[in-house]
């Protein structure tokens, strides 16, 4: 997402623009990220392990001739395992010009808010590091945390050592 687009300062969005998001379900949970940076959305396919990677990373695909790392948010966020089922995807993201990948129990919708709407991570224990929200929202009685991917990639690229 462009950084003009939504920032958090001091707590509070300084754009009014509206932004859209790709919905998705984790452990029961709504999360929520830029749909600028998602490339596609496809079904759970033969993942292949790679050694010596940490725990999250659970191998690659090869997608469209691109061999893309895939990286298990369920364990990122140490929330408890499942196994992948018919509605559990792939969700394809370029950051940076790097194309990543991750699993997600479900992606529901897209959606589109405000960005004065949305609130900054709460300042209480969250499943998630808290420098991986953007923020939260809330919509139609649904509370959707926010991800902040490319600082997310961020992290993971120091970990897999790249």
């Amino acid at each position: 997402m462009p950084e003009d687009e939504f920032q958090m300062a001091g707590g509070e969005a300084t754009a009014s623009d509206v932004i859209q998001l790709v919905c998705f379900k984790l452990a029961n949970e709504e999360y929520a990220i830029d749909i600028n940076l998602v490339q596609e959305v496809i079904k759970v396919s033969k993942i292949t392990p790679v050694p010596q990677m940490p725990d999250f990373c659970l191998g690659v695909i090869n997608s469209r001739g691109n061999v893309i790392p895939v990286f298990d948010l369920r364990k990122k966020f140490h929330l408890e395992e499942k196994d992948f089922d018919e509605d559990t995807r792939i969700l394809v993201a370029a950051i940076n010009n790097v194309i990543v990948s991750m699993v997600v129990d479900e992606v529901l919708d897209n959606i589109k808010f405000d960005s004065t709407n949305i609130d900054p991570a709460p300042a209480v224990k969250m499943s998630i590091d808290r420098e991986y929200v953007l923020g939260l929202g809330e919509m139609e009685n649904r509370m959707i945390v926010i991800l902040d991917l490319p600082r997310m990639h961020d992290f993971i690229k120091q970990e897999i050592g790249v």
